[in-house]
């Protein structure tokens, strides 16, 4: 079976009065076909902001895309325009 989905070094932060919070800082992760991945973590961990950045669903600003690349079926999901990401997530 082939990958479905690779994450590399995703980092995303977000910028505040106080500073700025490094929520997801150099993740990396890989999915393959027929596989289910769970996410487990502390609160706070960054692992629904991993998820949402995953279908661009972070505000921007204030949130930031810092590094990083989401591999799904030969495309980069987070340098896909709004177009193509509502494709990928489907019209539900």
């Amino acid at each position: 079976m082939g990958r479905l989905l690779t994450v590399r070094d995703l980092k995303i932060y977000f910028h505040i009065l106080a500073g700025t919070v490094r929520a997801v800082d150099g993740v990396d992760f890989h999915v393959d076909q027929g596989e289910t991945l769970g996410v487990v973590g502390e609160s706070g961990c960054g692992k629904s902001v991993t998820a949402m950045a995953l279908l661009k669903l972070i505000p921007m600003p204030p949130g930031e895309l810092v590094a990083g690349t989401a591999e799904f079926e030969g495309k980069d999901l987070l340098r896909l325009s709004s177009e193509e990401i509502r494709a990928v997530r489907g019209n539900r």
